[in-house]
């Protein structure tokens, strides 16, 4: 299983994402889309123009800003835990 998120320093989704997947032991590709180029201009093609964060990606799935509930939701399909 292949895990990408895009996130922001700072940004409470992301630290709360991250932390939940270290948590998990979990090989996981982090890209801030403020100090990473090609991930800032993936985002913007994926949300028409604009920056959005957290994305996260597992294997071919990619979820659009989740919610904690949302990720919760995936990490629970995915028979991870934090």
């Amino acid at each position: 299983m292949k895990i990408t998120l895009y996130g922001r320093k700072g940004h409470a989704h992301t630290v709360a994402f991250k932390n939940f997947l270290r948590m998990a032991e979990v090989s996981f590709q982090y890209k801030d889309v403020l100090m990473d180029q090609e991930a800032k201009e993936h985002t913007k093609r994926l949300y028409e123009g604009q920056l959005k964060f957290p994305t996260l990606f597992v294997d071919e799935k990619v979820y659009l800003t989740p919610s904690s509930d949302d990720f919760n939701s995936i990490m629970k399909e995915l028979n991870l835990r934090g």
